[in-house]
C-alpha cells in the first residue's frame, strides 16, 4: 500500500515563589474546516519571488498499457473507472521500485527506471515520481510534452498546470500518459513561488504520513470462542481512490490460524460465541442477530430495535441477557428544561436502561429488572442461576459525589440482593465463593490504600483488585504491592483471572493467582495492549491486540504458561515501505529522588551533528502517555517533519505505584509542572543535537491545562499549544460534564469555598499576566468534557494583554477530533503553528490563518 502526503538553558522559572502545580496531514491541499481567532495577519510572505525550475529527469514506467490510452479509454464510458481499479491496485501496493511486476490479465509488467524521453516514447502506461521538501509548499506543476496527461497527487486528480499548496513532507505523482506529443518540449517541473527547495526522487522508503496513519486497515474487534476454536475478527480500513470505508469480518480457525468465512463489507457489532460453542451473535442494523456455526445459516432474533446495548450468553446457551434502554422522550417538545439532577446535563441522562432475557428457540423476551433506575449487566454465574448487576447512586456527601450500588438477581424468583453501595468502584465479576472487584484504593472504606501514614490521599484512578466474600460481604485487598495499576479483568470457567494493567507507559496483560496474590506477565510482544480475550480451553488460552512504539497492530496468542507468543496477524506489511525515525528511552531522576519516565522520538534521516527543534508532550492527568504506534497525537509523523519529540510522564501518573500517583490529588500543576520542566532541562543538557532555544510544548485536556499553566511559570518554551484545556478549575468544575465527578477525585475535598488556594491559585486563567509564550489554544467547539469555553476565555485575557495569542475551534466536534478530514485540519494548524515559531517557517500558518 502507498499513501503520501505527507538562552544558556539556564532561563527557566519566571518567579521562583511560584507553586508549581501538575493536571492530568498529512498534505492535502488546506481546506478551512476549523475556525482561527489570532493576532492581525502577519505581512504576506514574498511571492512571485520563485527559485528556479526543479525539473525530473527520471521516472518509474508500468507499460505499455495499450487498454488505458486515452482514445481506447473514451470509447468504453468507463474510463475514469478503469483507471481508477489501476489506481485502487497500486493503492494496496508497496511503493514501485525498478524491477517490481504488477500482474494485469495473466501479463506481468515490471516497473522500469526509464528517463522522461525513454517513458514517453514507450507509448500508454503509467509514471510515477516523488518529490520532497522540507516545509510548507507553494509551487506550480506543469507537464508537457505528452499526449493525453492525467496527474494524480497522492492518488487525487490534479490539473495540469496547478497551483499546489502542501504541508511538508513526501509526496507522490503518478501520471498516465499516452505517449509523447510531437512539437512540443518534454519537461515534468515544480516552480516553488515561496522559496522552498523541492527535490524530485525515487526511494523504496519515506516517512510516515497522516493519511496512512488513518487509513490503514485496522483490527476493532476480536472475540475467542470458549473452546478456543474460533477467532472472530473485524478489519476496517480506507482508500482514498475509492473514497469509500473498507470493512470485513473474518471468523478463523484459531489452531490453524486459517479463515473459515468472511462478512463483506461488515463489521460486526459486538459479536460473541456461545458457550457451547454452536453460535455466533452479533449486531447489525440494530438487529440481534444469530448464526450457527455448524450449518452456516443465519436468522434474526431481535429485528430492528433501537436501544440494544451490550449482551452476555447464559451458561446453558439457551439464551442472552440484553442490556435494553428506552429512550426518554419528555423533553422532545419542551419549551424549558427544568433540572433534577446534576447529571441532567449529559446527553441521554434520562433514558432508562433495563435487562432483559432472550429466549433462543422462541425469541421471547422477559424483563428481568423494572426499576425507574437504570440496571447494568455486569456478570452471569457460571451455573447459570443468578446474575450480577450494577446501579448508580447519586451520593453528594462525599467525594466523587456518585456511588454504585451492587445487586444479585436470583434468576428463578426474580429476587435481587443488595450487596452494598461503594465509592470508586470500577468492575465486579464471580469468582469461587465471591466476587472480584476492580475499584480505586479507597473502595470499601480505603481498604486497598497504601500509602505511608500520613501521606497525601491516594488517586482513585490507581485501579486495585479485591476479593469480596459472598455471604459475609467481607472485603479482602489482593494488589497492595503491586505497584502496576489495573484497569480490568477477565475470568474463565476454569477460574483463570488475566489482568490488564497500566505499567509505566505500558499496558500489559499479567495472569494472577488470588491465592497467593501472585502476577505473572504474560510474553506478548506488545507495549500497549488494545483488546483481549480470553478462552475457557484446558491451554487458557489468550488472544490480544496491541501495538508497540516502533510496531504497528499486530494480533498475538499466548496459552498461559507458554514462553512465547505466537503472531496471528501483523500490519507490518502496510508500513514496509515506511522509515521510521529510532525512539528512545529517556528516565531522569528529579531533585526529589523519584524517576521520571521519557521517550523521544528522531526524525528518520536524523543527523546527530545538526541541532532540531524540539516538542515536549506530556499529559499529567493521572495516566501516562503510552506507548501505542499512533494515536490523536502522531510523534512518529511530527519527527517525519524534523522535530525531536519528547514524552515525559511527570508525577501523579498511575502505573508507578501509589505513592507516585498520589500526587495528583489536590495538586492541579504542582509537582507535574516541576517535573516537565527539570526532565526537559536535562533532556536538553544531555542531548547535543537539541535546539534548547528552539523548544515547544504541547498537551491536551489535563495536558491542556498544564501548556497553559507552564506559560504562567516559565519561558523556556518559544511556542506552546493547549489541547481543550482548562484555564479555570472552578468553571471546568460546574460547566464540564464530567467536571465535579473528575475534581471529586482531582480534587478530593477541595471545593471553591473551601480552598481559593486550589482553585484560584493554580488556575492558569488567573496569572494570565504572566504569559508572553506564544500560545495556541485550541478546541472542539462542542466539547462537553471541557467546554470551548475554557479556551475562550483565556483568549479573552491574553488579548486584552496584547499577547500573541491564537484561538482554533473544530466546528461540530467534541472532546476527541474524530471526524478524519477536521482531524487532517486541526494536526495542519499544531505543525504550522510550530513551525512558525520553532523553525522560523510562516508560510503554512500564514496561508491557514488567511483561510
Amino acid at each position: 500500500m502507498f499513501v503520501s502526503f505527507k538562552l544558556p538553558f539556564a532561563r527557566r522559572c519566571k518567579t521562583t515563589a511560584a507553586v508549581f502545580a501538575v493536571l492530568g496531514l498529512l498534505s492535502s491541499p488546506i481546506s478551512v474546516q476549523a475556525r482561527l481567532s489570532s493576532e492581525p495577519a502577519l505581512a504576506a510572505p514574498t511571492e512571485n519571488v520563485q527559485t528556479p525550475s526543479i525539473n525530473a529527469e527520471q521516472v518509474l514506467f508500468l507499460g505499455p498499457l495499450p487498454a488505458f490510452s486515452s482514445e481506447q479509454l473514451a470509447l468504453t464510458g468507463k474510463a475514469k473507472a478503469q483507471r481508477q481499479q489501476l489506481l485502487r491496485l497500486l493503492e494496496k501496493q508497496p511503493l514501485p521500485v525498478a524491477g517490481r511486476q504488477v500482474s494485469v490479465f495473466e501479463q506481468q509488467l515490471s516497473w522500469q527506471l526509464l528517463s522522461l524521453q525513454e517513458a514517453a516514447a514507450a507509448g500508454p502506461g503509467l509514471w510515477f515520481v516523488q518529490f520532497s521538501h522540507p516545509a510548507y509548499l507553494k509551487a506550480k506543476l506543469a507537464l508537457s510534452g505528452v499526449q493525453a496527461p492525467e496527474i494524480f497527487l497522492n492518488l487525487q486528480s490534479q490539473p495540469n498546470n496547478s497551483e499546489l499548496k502542501l504541508a511538508t513532507g513526501w509526496q507522490q505523482l503518478l501520471i498516465f500518459s499516452d505517449g509523447e506529443k510531437a512539437g512540443e518540449a518534454l519537461q515534468l517541473s515544480l516552480t516553488p513561488s515561496n522559496q522552498v527547495p523541492v527535490q524530485f526522487q525515487l526511494a523504496a522508503k519515506e516517512p510516515v504520513n497522516n493519511r496512512l496513519l488513518t487509513n490503514a486497515e485496522t483490527i476493532s474487534q476480536l472475540a475467542v470462542s470458549d473452546n478456543g476454536q474460533w477467532l472472530l475478527v473485524s478489519f476496517s480500513g480506507r482508500s482514498d481512490v475509492s473514497d469509500m470505508q473498507l470493512q470485513r469480518t473474518e471468523l478463523r480457525d484459531l489452531s490453524k490460524n486459517t479463515v473459515v468465512h468472511t462478512f463483506s463489507q461488515q463489521n460486526l457489532g459486538r459479536a460473541a460465541f456461545s458457550p457451547d460453542n454452536q453460535w455466533l451473535s452479533y449486531q447489525a442494523n440494530n438487529t440481534l442477530w444469530l448464526q450457527n456455526l455448524n450449518s452456516g445459516e443465519v436468522h434474526p432474533l431481535l429485528e430492528n430495535q433501537s436501544g440494544l446495548g451490550t449482551y452476555s450468553w447464559a451458561a446453558d446457551s439457551k439464551s442472552l441477557f440484553i442490556q435494553w434502554t428506552q429512550a426518554d422522550t419528555s423533553l422532545k417538545d419542551t419549551k424549558a428544561k427544568l433540572y433534577r439532577s446534576l447529571e441532567d446535563r449529559w446527553r441521554n441522562n434520562r433514558d432508562i436502561s433495563r435487562i432483559f432475557q432472550l429466549d433462543i428457540q422462541s425469541g421471547l423476551v422477559r424483563a428481568l429488572t423494572t426499576d425507574k433506575a437504570s440496571s447494568f449487566l455486569a456478570d452471569v454465574r457460571q451455573d447459570g442461576r443468578a446474575l450480577l448487576f450494577t446501579q448508580r447512586r447519586n451520593d453528594r456527601s462525599t467525594p466523587p459525589h456518585a456511588s454504585t450500588a451492587l445487586f444479585e438477581l436470583d434468576l428463578s424468583s426474580l429476587t435481587a440482593r443488595e450487596l452494598g453501595v461503594y465509592q470508586h468502584f470500577g468492575q465486579i465479576e464471580y469468582y469461587q465463593q465471591g466476587y472480584l472487584i476492580v475499584g480505586g484504593p479507597n473502595f470499601a472504606n480505603g481498604a486497598g490504600i497504601n500509602l505511608p501514614a500520613g501521606d497525601d490521599i491516594a488517586n482513585d484512578y490507581d485501579g486495585q483488585l479485591y476479593f469480596m466474600d459472598a455471604t459475609s460481604l467481607e472485603v479482602t485487598a489482593l494488589s497492595k504491592a503491586f505497584d502496576p495499576s489495573i484497569s480490568s479483568i477477565a475470568l474463565n470457567n476454569r477460574q483463570q483471572v488475566v489482568a490488564q494493567v497500566s505499567e509505566g507507559d505500558r499496558t500489559l496483560l499479567y495472569s494472577v493467582d488470588i491465592e497467593r496474590q501472585r502476577y505473572t506477565k504474560l510474553p506478548f510482544n506488545l507495549d500497549v495492549v488494545e483488546r483481549f480475550s480470553l478462552a475457557n480451553d484446558r491451554n487458557n488460552t489468550v488472544v490480544a491486540l496491541g501495538t508497540g512504539v516502533l510496531t504497528p497492530q499486530q494480533l498475538e496468542k499466548v496459552q498461559i504458561g507458554q514462553r512465547r507468543a505466537s503472531t496471528l496477524h501483523s500490519s507490518q506489511a502496510l508500513y514496509q515501505h515506511i522509515q521510521l525515525g529510532e525512539v528512545h528511552d529517556f528516565i531522569v531522576t528529579n531533585p526529589q529522588g523519584d524517576n521520571i519516565d521519557g521517550r523521544y522520538y528522531l526524525p528518520p534521516d536524523f543527523d546527530a551533528n545538526k541541532k532540531y527543534p524540539a516538542i515536549v508532550y506530556y499529559y499529567g492527568g493521572t495516566t501516562t502517555v503510552n506507548r501505542q504506534f499512533t494515536g490523536r497525537y502522531p510523534f512518529h509523523h511530527w519527527a517525519a517533519n524534523g522535530y525531536i519529540v519528547y514524552v515525559v510522564q511527570p508525577r501523579g501518573t498511575i502505573g508507578y505505584g501509589q505513592r507516585f500517583s498520589a500526587l495528583h490529588v489536590n495538586a492541579w500543576g504542582k509537582y507535574t509542572a516541576d517535573d516537565i520542566i527539570y526532565a526537559t532541562e536535562q533532556f536538553v543538557a544531555r542531548h547535543p543535537f537539541v535546539d534548547g532555544k528552539r523548544l515547544g510544548n504541547i498537551g491536551a485536556s489535563y495536558g491542556g491545562f498544564m501548556t497553559m499553566y507552564l506559560a504562567t511559570q516559565t519561558d523556556m518554551f518559544a511556542a506552546s499549544i493547549s489541547h481543550a484545556g482548562i484555564s479555570a478549575l472552578s468553571s471546568y468544575w460546574g460547566q464540564g460534564w464530567w467536571g465535579f465527578l473528575y475534581s471529586g477525585v482531582a480534587s478530593r475535598g477541595s471545593f471553591p469555598w473551601n480552598n481559593q488556594e486550589l482553585y484560584v491559585g493554580q488556575s492558569p486563567l488567573y496569572m494570565a499576566d504572566k504569559i508572553t509564550t506564544p500560545l495556541l489554544l485550541i478546541t472542539g467547539d462542542s466539547d462537553v468534557n471541557v467546554p470551548a469555553g475554557e479556551s475562550q476565555q483565556m483568549y479573552t485575557a491574553l488579548k486584552l494583554l496584547g499577547r500573541d495569542v491564537a484561538l482554533v475551534e473544530i466546528p461540530g466536534e467534541d472532546h476527541h477530533i474524530i471526524d478524519r478530514e477536521k482531524r487532517y485540519v486541526w494536526w495542519d494548524h499544531l505543525l504550522a503553528f510550530f513551525d512558525k515559531h520553532l523553525k522560523d517557517e510562516t508560510d503554512w500558518w500564514q496561508q491557514l490563518s488567511q483561510e
